[in-house]
């Protein structure tokens, strides 16, 4: 009688690698990539996957991602609705089947030529690994601008870690790394800052952006807006505690220019109003304190990470 049971040699390899694309109506540009990434796949020694994203498109990447789902190397996952590039990549890398993942857009203005180079220095040890532009003379100048300023924002308001700069989402990050934020709440913070916060080994390789092949950029003036307040608003109490402290000064200049015109002149109203609000000031900074207390509180971020355990 013989045994229909399976050995060991007979199940597939692990995936070492997941490459995670996030989509939303990039149809016209899906054809290009795709063969791009496949033959970046083809050269890779180990073994990987490619798992494309659908964040809610309402054009033909469905129907397009799910006909390359064929090819038993790629797979699709499609989100309700448009829930926004965080959400998306949050889902990928939940979904993901690989030891590691690269996150890059299929725009190609992160080429995926560069894979290759970013597998190479996670096997020399480090867990992340950054892809940092070199340039960026493709993006509109007000672009380049307001990513100077949200780097210059984020380097005054976030003292515990350093957040790379020029960095974006197309990044390698490692088993252990996946493992930690996969570890956190979905509502742990920007991926691009979380990452940074985790604090294993990371290394930034330096490249040049390459220009959009098609189609337009999803990210308007409001959804970056929205993306560096919730940059800040994750992972800083300074602003909080500026104004605690701006409050306080001006309580105390103002509660001694109030005594001196009641002990050398004549206290009016007006100057009654005005240490009213001085005292209400005060009094907003200081429950605001409390609230910053409770949010560093409440945070699906743990209080540390170990690096490695003792056997």
């Amino acid at each position: 009688m013989t045994s229909s049971a399976h050995t060991p040699s007979d199940s597939p390899p692990p995936i070492e690698l997941t490459l995670l694309i996030p989509c939303f109506n990039e149809q016209c540009v899906l054809a290009q990539f795709h063969a791009r990434l496949m033959a970046i796949v083809e050269q890779l020694k180990i073994t990987t996957e490619v798992l494309y994203i659908n964040d809610g498109s309402q054009d033909e990447t469905a129907a397009i991602i799910d006909q390359y789902s064929l090819d038993g190397r790629t797979r699709s996952l499609h989100l309700n609705r448009n829930f926004g590039k965080e959400a998306a990549m949050r889902a990928g890398i939940n979904e993901a089947r690989g030891r590691a993942v690269i996150i890059l857009d299929c725009d190609l203005q992160d080429p995926p030529e560069l894979i290759p180079l970013m597998v190479q220095e996670w096997h020399k040890g480090f867990e992340i690994v950054n892809m940092q532009r070199r340039s960026r003379h493709c993006d509109p100048w007000l672009k380049r601008t307001t990513a100077r300023l949200y780097y210059a924002v984020m380097d005054q308001l976030i003292d515990d870690f350093d957040v790379p700069r020029e960095v974006s989402d197309f990044r390698l990050i490692g088993p252990n790394a996946l493992a930690a934020i996969r570890a956190m709440d979905d509502n742990a913070g920007v991926l691009k800052i979380l990452v940074s916060w985790l604090g294993y080994p990371t290394t930034e390789v330096n490249y040049d952006r390459k220009p959009r092949q098609a189609g337009t950029s999803k990210w308007s003036s409001r959804s970056l807006l929205n993306l560096g307040a919730d940059s800040i608003l994750a992972f800083s109490t300074r602003p909080l505690r500026m104004y605690s402290y701006l409050s306080g000064i001006s309580f105390l200049l103002g509660s001694l220019w109030i005594a001196g015109v009641a002990t050398f002149g004549e206290l009016t109203p007006q100057h009654l109003l005005l240490q009213a609000i001085l005292l209400l000031c005060l009094g907003t900074a200081v429950v605001g304190e409390y609230v910053g207390r409770v949010l560093m509180v409440v945070s699906p971020r743990p209080k540390s990470l170990c690096k490695r355990e003792q056997p």
